[in-house]
């Protein structure tokens, strides 16, 4: 009979169910992308620069790197939102930026949604915290430039 057959179970990657563990799941994702890849240029330009004392470097640089920093942590999101509405965190987990009337965010959009997230994230992660209590799941940045984002 057809109903005695064992379903047959999925293998690979499964987004977690809810949209918070979505929405931790995607920061932890693209957090450790841009840590990975700031890192890469913190390097590179250490051995351009004949670096010995690593730490030292760090220290007597760290204004410098903490705005390199912020740079690389707003061009990775306008690029990959204005690109494909989401970042490779948001796909992993299965989600999508959309403005509250439901369309892609437009270049603009993106990147003013990008500069804001840097003041959301120094708040002491105050504003993507607030999307684990929001209604809607919104960030501050998110409320702010009038974006959502959505399960797909």
């Amino acid at each position: 009979m057809p109903f005695d057959e064992e379903p047959v179970q999925a293998t690979g990657y499964r987004p977690p169910a809810t949209g918070r563990e979505r929405r931790v799941v995607a920061w932890c994702i693209d957090l450790a992308l841009v840590t990975a890849f700031f890192a890469a240029q913190v390097y590179v330009g250490g051995r351009a620069c004949q670096v010995v004392y690593w730490l030292d470097f760090v220290r007597d640089l760290s204004p410098l790197l903490g705005a390199a920093a912020a740079l690389s942590a707003v061009s990775y999101s306008f690029v990959f939102v204005a690109l494909g509405g989401r970042t490779p965190g948001m796909a992993l987990a299965g989600l999508r930026v959309r403005t509250l009337y439901g369309d892609p965010p437009t270049p603009a959009e993106s990147l003013v949604r990008a500069l804001l997230s840097v003041p959301s994230a120094a708040l002491g992660v105050f504003g993507f915290t607030l999307a684990l209590f929001d209604a809607r799941g919104q960030t501050l940045h998110d409320k702010l430039c009038r974006c959502v984002v959505r399960i797909d």
